[in-house]
């Protein structure tokens, strides 16, 4: 009898908790180490370029050699190495030092996510949107709880209490690599093997699909990440305190982190592209509303905006692995890592605008990103719609 997929769904999404947790304390660090180190601004900006570019651009390599040599042992392996890398942080004493442990580090991320999104969407008896909702709701709260816990950590210990994520790293590495050695052929697919696709779905893939959903995660990404950056200092400039702007901020976390958890399984039942099209659908009308109007609505609307925003990310996972199936870890770097490089990117460009007309202004020109995913989420919506009505024509003997 085979195992319940909760046997292996939870180690891994407990898996991208941890990875998670182990890597996103290095912007509260990053004042200490101006003062420790003697950083310039510039200085601190490469080091965020090279934790997030060795986190992304990645991602395709380690896919590849996912699919190539199988994904659990690169889950395991990826956590621990996260947590040597990064707890060694605190005991650094010099740039260049501090700069190598750092782009070290970011690639434990890398190996991490297409591994992990390839291992929870091959789990059999669990739907794959489902499955990846949990994947990402496991990857929200590391992220959330990994600066409250250095936080601590140094205030306890100093910079060396970032060794705190050593021993969770190697343990909770230890733990999932023994949780998901399977004893039954079939209980979780091996990375580069095929799993069962919808009928609709060519078992050779789509790759104009495939683009198609790296489009619209890369349009969302600049959005999302350029709305978090300067959603607080907007609000403050309209008029909302200090302690009301970090309220509406943490509602978009935690709105975010909803939609994550109940988007997989509703495209599990409606269909991917019914998801992706209302999510890159609503984005750019709520934020002109968001944008324009004042007072208590926008709260409402804040929150479905989150809600949106976390709600494509899962489900353009499993439409991924499901547009290139025989590849599925590669399917799934080029979303969780090529998809993200322009948030970043496009960040810096409503900053850069910011600065030269206002914020209010640059934050507007933000519409155009969605816009842009929309365009790509009606083709994809049109091909898998055409996809699901083509009937299967019998070849005739020649």
């Amino acid at each position: 009898m085979n195992a319940s997929p909760a046997r292996y769904l939870y180690p891994i999404a407990l898996a991208h908790f941890t990875i998670e947790l182990c890597n996103n304390f290095l912007p509260i660090l990053y004042p200490v180490f101006i003062t420790t180190m003697g950083l310039t601004y510039s200085q601190v900006g490469v080091a965020a370029l090279i934790a997030g570019s060795g986190a992304s651009l990645a991602q395709p390599l380690f896919g590849y050699v996912s699919d190539r040599f199988g994904s659990r042992r690169l889950v395991a392996l990826s956590m621990i190495w996260t947590g040597v890398l990064m707890g060694l942080v605190g005991l650094v004493s010099d740039y260049v030092t501090l700069l190598v442990v750092i782009g070290l580090g970011a690639f434990g991320s890398a190996a991490f996510h297409p591994a992990g999104a390839s291992t929870a969407g091959s789990i059999p008896g669990a739907k794959r949107g489902a499955s990846l909702s949990v994947f990402a709701v496991g990857g929200s709260l590391g992220v959330a709880l990994s600066p409250l816990l250095i936080t601590v950590a140094v205030g306890w210990f100093g910079l060396r209490g970032t060794l705190v994520v050593l021993p969770i790293g190697l343990v909770a590495g230890a733990f999932v690599h023994r949780q998901l050695r399977w004893k039954e052929p079939g209980v979780v697919a091996p990375a580069g093997t095929r799993v069962t696709q919808p009928a609709s779905q060519s078992p050779s893939g789509s790759l104009l699909a495939l683009v198609l959903i790296v489009l619209m995660v890369m349009t969302q990404s600049w959005y999302h990440f350029s709305l978090v950056t300067y959603l607080p200092e907007w609000l403050q400039s309209q008029g909302w305190s200090a302690m009301a702007s970090g309220q509406m901020f943490t509602l978009l976390v935690v709105s975010v982190a909803v939609g994550s958890m109940f988007s997989g399984a509703l495209s599990d039942r409606v269909g991917r592209w019914r998801v992706l099209l209302l999510t890159m659908g609503f984005l750019a009308p709520a934020l002109w509303l968001f944008l324009s109007m004042t007072g208590p609505i926008q709260i409402v609307i804040l929150g479905g905006i989150g809600v949106m925003l976390g709600g494509c990310f899962p489900v353009a996972i499993a439409a991924a692995q499901e547009a290139w199936p025989s590849s599925i870890g590669v399917a799934s770097a080029l979303v969780t890592g090529l998809g993200w490089v322009p948030g970043g990117v496009g960040a810096s460009f409503t900053g850069f605008m910011a600065d030269r007309t206002s914020l209010t202004s640059a934050l507007y020109l933000l519409l155009i990103a969605p816009l842009v995913g929309l365009v790509c989420a009606l083709i994809y919506a049109n091909q898998q719609w055409s996809a699901g009505r083509r009937p299967i024509s019998p070849r005739l003997p020649e």
